[in-house]
């Protein structure tokens, strides 16, 4: 969800637009009069039938032409949660921008809830009150093999990938507005008590990364020294994981007596890494309301429009959050979802073809994207 406000942020925060008129071999640059970015409050939480400690997470946006994606948090508000029972709790900030509830408030299914933020300074924003839903269950998790071939700088690249579908019920009632979540996890094994340094003129020496467990000691003369072990590796073995680019919603699935059928909800790429072991498939459906349906289907539709050169500007939906007392731009959700979820492994051998072994990394495994040292509670 957080990497979605991101183009969001980029595409409020936009200084100026540049249009371009060819004509005559003239350029024109026409600008607009966009507020600054930084004026751009960006707030994002969810509350689940899931046991508590819920997130909140607020930011700042940022310039379209930034050379980063940065996260620039906004720090030492006062954020609350709001049942329709006449309950409360405050939540407490974690990290820099990011605020986590006291576990008093557990979301169940037939009631609304809110948010209400306020700034150092007394400006108050709040969150429209949310219903929480049923919602169906993943009954199947399926894939299927597909080859494809990009082309690369100098000859064609293999890209073959796994497509993930699921089978899931639609829920009682009408109007069931469905978002499903995909999360993928494959384990990176590294040796970076092998790790080599390369200093002018261009003579490698050894130089274990301390997360290894390894330091160097005296050994024979032009050894460079030996490895010696002194504590077990913590950077050797991660769980790394994929996440789907962009939401998948139920408005352009078709819906065959209350089942949903086939619904794509991400691609696997194959590779010998991500093959190497075995790779975790995880999906989760969602219950949303319509107000949180359309701010996802905004979201989708400036992600698939984001490589047009002219690219529309955003909608008018920004989300559920308003400014109460104050006229600052604001941009967000807090959305109450329940969640039901399903899961499965592909293995090596259901690829078609013999992969090649894992590559051989000497740096940390940590560093992999969205990588952990935590086994997740499905491998096993």
């Amino acid at each position: 969800m957080w990497d979605e406000l991101l183009i969001m942020r980029a595409l409020f925060g936009m200084r100026w637009i540049l249009v371009l008129f060819v004509a005559n071999s003239c350029v024109e640059r026409v600008e607009l009069d966009v507020p600054p970015p930084q004026s751009l409050l960006v707030i994002e939480g969810m509350i689940t039938t899931d046991v508590p400690p819920y997130t909140v997470k607020v930011s700042r946006g940022f310039a379209l032409d930034a050379d980063t994606v940065p996260f620039n948090p906004v720090e030492k508000l006062t954020i609350q949660l709001f049942d329709d029972q006449g309950n409360s709790e405050s939540f407490v900030e974690n990290t820099a921008g990011e605020y986590i509830s006291s576990g008093l408030i557990q979301g169940q299914i037939g009631h609304s809830y809110h948010i209400k933020v306020q700034t150092p300074d007394g400006k108050i924003f709040e969150s429209e009150p949310d219903l929480l839903k049923p919602v169906g269950q993943v009954t199947d998790i399926k894939y299927e093999y597909e080859q494809r071939i990009k082309q690369g700088k100098y000859f064609e690249e293999k890209k073959d990938i796994f497509n993930i579908y699921v089978n899931s019920n639609a829920g009682l009632g009408d109007d069931n507005y469905v978002r499903w979540r995909f999360k993928g996890t494959y384990m990176v094994e590294t040796y970076p008590q092998y790790y080599m340094r390369w200093i002018p003129p261009y003579t490698p020496y050894k130089d274990p990364w301390p997360c290894s467990g390894y330091r160097i000691g005296e050994g024979p003369i032009g050894s460079g020294g030996l490895l010696i072990k002194f504590d077990e590796c913590a950077c050797c073995v991660c769980w790394a994981n994929h996440f789907d680019q962009m939401p998948q919603l139920s408005d352009v699935q078709l819906v065959a007596n209350n089942q949903f059928n086939n619904v794509k909800v991400a691609e696997v790429p194959i590779t010998n890494m991500t093959f190497a072991n075995k790779y975790l498939v995880e999906v989760e459906q969602l219950s949303i309301s319509k107000s949180v349906f359309e701010f996802y289907k905004l979201i989708r539709k400036q992600k698939e429009e984001a490589s047009t050169l002219f690219q529309p500007p955003p909608g008018v939906i920004i989300g559920n959050v308003k400014a109460i007392n104050n006229n600052d731009l604001v941009i967000g959700i807090f959305g109450a979802s329940s969640i039901s979820r399903n899961h499965i492994f592909i293995y090596p051998e259901d690829v078609p073809f013999k992969l090649l072994p894992p590559d051989y990394n000497t740096e940390p495994c940590t560093r992999f994207p969205f990588s952990s040292t935590s086994k997740p509670v499905l491998w096993k």
